[in-house]
C-alpha cells in the first residue's frame, strides 16, 4: 500500500486504500487457494507415484516366483520327454520286429559295391 498515486502526483483518499487493500486481500486469497490447491495435487501424485511403486514390487515378486516355477516345470517336462522317448524306442533288430502279417520285414541293405554282390572280381 501507499499513500501516494501510483504516479506520485497526489494522496490517496481513505476509499482508495480501501479499495486497494480489498484487492490486496482477495490477491491473498487467491494465492492461498491456489497453493492449497497445488498442496493437493502434490498429495495425489505422491500417493499415485507409492501405488505404481506397490504395484510393480508385487509384479517383479510374482515374475520371480514365475519363472521358477517355469524352471521346475521345464524339468519335469525334460525328464518326461527323455522317459517318453526310451518307453517308445524300438531296441530289437529290423528282421525281428513284430509286424504286420501283409507286411514285409525290414532286411539289412547290401551295401557291398556291386561286382563284389555279384561275384566278380573288379576290371
Amino acid at each position: 500500500m501507499s499513500l501516494l498515486h501510483p504516479l506520485g502526483r497526489r494522496r490517496l483518499s481513505a476509499a482508495d486504500l480501501r479499495d486497494e487493500n480489498r484487492i490486496l486481500l482477495a490477491r491473498e486469497v487467491a494465492a492461498a487457494d491456489f497453493f492449497a490447491l497445488l498442496m493437493r495435487d502434490r498429495d495425489e501424485v505422491y500417493a499415485c507415484w507409492q501405488k505404481a511403486a506397490h504395484d510393480r514390487d508385487i509384479a517383479e515378486r510374482l515374475a520371480d516366483e514365475y519363472a521358477q516355477q517355469l524352471a521346475v516345470q521345464e524339468t519335469e517336462l525334460r525328464a518326461l520327454r527323455a522317459f517318453k522317448a526310451n518307453a517308445c524306442a524300438v531296441d530289437q533288430p529290423a528282421g525281428q520286429r513284430d509286424i504286420d502279417p501283409d507286411d514285409q520285414p525290414t532286411q539289412p541293405v547290401d551295401v557291398r559295391p556291386l561286382w563284389q554282390a555279384l561275384g566278380q572280381r573288379a576290371a
